[in-house]
C-alpha cells in the first residue's frame, strides 16, 4: 500500500487536525495515512508558539523530525505533507538519498526553508507560501528555486499557520481548498 505521511507543524497532533484532514484520511485513497508530530520523541514543552519554536531549533529538531520523516517512508514512494516546522523537515528528508525518486511533497508554509534553498530534491515538490510571513519576503523567497522538480507558489492574502485549525491565521475555506487539490492529485495519481 502506498504511504501518505503528513508532517504536523509545531503544534503537534489534534483531534481537530484530524478532522481537517479526513478527506485524506479516507480508505478510498489507497494510502497508508501517517500523522506525525515534531513532539514524537518527547512532550511538548510548556509556553507559547515562540517558546516551542526556538526548544524545537535549539535540539536540532529539523533534523531529528527529517530522520523520523525519512524513517516512516522507509525508502518507499509517499505522498508527504508538511506545514511550517514539518515543511521544513520534509524539505530536508526530499533531499536525502533516502527520498524515493516516485515520491512527491506538499510543502506549506515552511518558512526555514529559506535556509536550505540550495538542496536538491530527488522528487517532485511543490511549496506553497503564505503571503504574509513575519520574517521573510516569500515572494523574493520563491524566485530562488530553480529546479524543475520543484514548483513554489506565494499563496495572496494568506498568513502562516492558515491550514492548522488551533492556529490564530486558520482560513478553514483555503484550507479545505488545499486538502481538496492534494486529493484530487493523489486520485490523478492512481490513474
Amino acid at each position: 500500500m502506498a504511504k501518505l505521511i503528513i508532517a504536523t507543524d509545531i503544534h503537534g497532533l489534534s483531534p481537530e487536525l484530524n478532522e481537517l484532514f479526513s478527506p485524506l484520511l479516507a480508505t478510498d485513497l489507497g494510502y497508508e495515512v501517517t500523522l506525525l508530530s515534531p513532539w514524537f520523541d518527547e512532550k511538548r514543552p510548556e509556553g507559547t508558539e515562540a517558546e516551542w519554536v526556538t526548544h524545537f531549533l535549539a535540539k536540532d529538531g529539523v533534523t531529528r523530525y527529517a530522520s523520523h520523516i525519512a524513517a516512516c517512508a522507509s525508502g518507499d514512494a509517499a505522498v508527504i505533507i508538511g506545514f511550517s516546522v514539518g515543511a521544513t523537515a520534509a524539505w530536508h528528508y526530499v533531499a536525502q538519498a533516502v527520498c524515493h525518486p516516485q515520491s512527491r511533497a506538499y510543502l506549506f508554509y515552511g518558512s526555514r526553508i529559506r535556509d536550505a534553498v540550495d538542496l536538491l530534491v530527488r522528487c517532485r515538490t511543490h511549496l506553497l507560501f503564505a503571503e504574509h510571513e513575519a520574517s521573510f519576503d516569500p515572494h523574493q523567497l520563491i524566485e530562488r528555486f530553480v529546479s524543475p522538480q520543484v514548483e513554489a507558489e506565494v499563496l495572496t492574502g494568506l498568513y502562516h499557520g492558515f491550514m492548522n485549525p488551533l492556529h490564530q491565521h486558520f482560513d478553514r475555506q483555503r484550507a479545505d481548498l488545499e486538502i481538496a487539490r492534494i486529493a484530487q492529485d493523489i486520485r490523478s495519481m492512481q490513474c
